[in-house]
């Protein structure tokens, strides 16, 4: 008995193949958090003022000057402005108003992935 090969969106799931079409040429997967972050403008981190919250700003600010990157680092305190990136967890830390990381301190390796660096 001839097996056929299996096609379609629904015989793809149960495929034992990789999916090709979100890989680079050289095999790579690309990142979600580190695709085109090489040239961050601003970075905010958003936060009600608690420990958390300020030891993460510590963590992006040491990175973000060891690095030597020509960035806008903010720290947001505002509830109002919190609100508007609709985030349940503080701390959060925003890279060009896209919610990065959110409910944790990031290590430093976490930041400079993010960053690209």
């Amino acid at each position: 008995m001839e097996t056929k090969e299996k096609k379609g969106f629904w015989a793809s799931l149960f495929s034992s193949k990789p999916c090709k079409c979100s890989r680079k040429a050289d095999g790579v997967m690309p990142s979600a958090t580190t695709a085109g972050m090489s040239d961050v403008k601003e970075i905010k981190v958003l936060g009600p003022g608690c420990a958390k919250c300020k030891a993460t700003y510590a963590v992006v600010e040491k990175v973000v000057h060891a690095s030597g990157l020509d960035v806008k680092l903010t720290k947001v305190e505002d509830i109002e402005e919190l609100m508007r990136y609709n985030i349940m967890a503080t701390p959060a830390v925003i890279v060009d108003g896209k919610v990065v990381i959110k409910g944790k301190i990031p290590a430093e390796s976490e930041v400079r992935q993010i960053l690209g660096i």
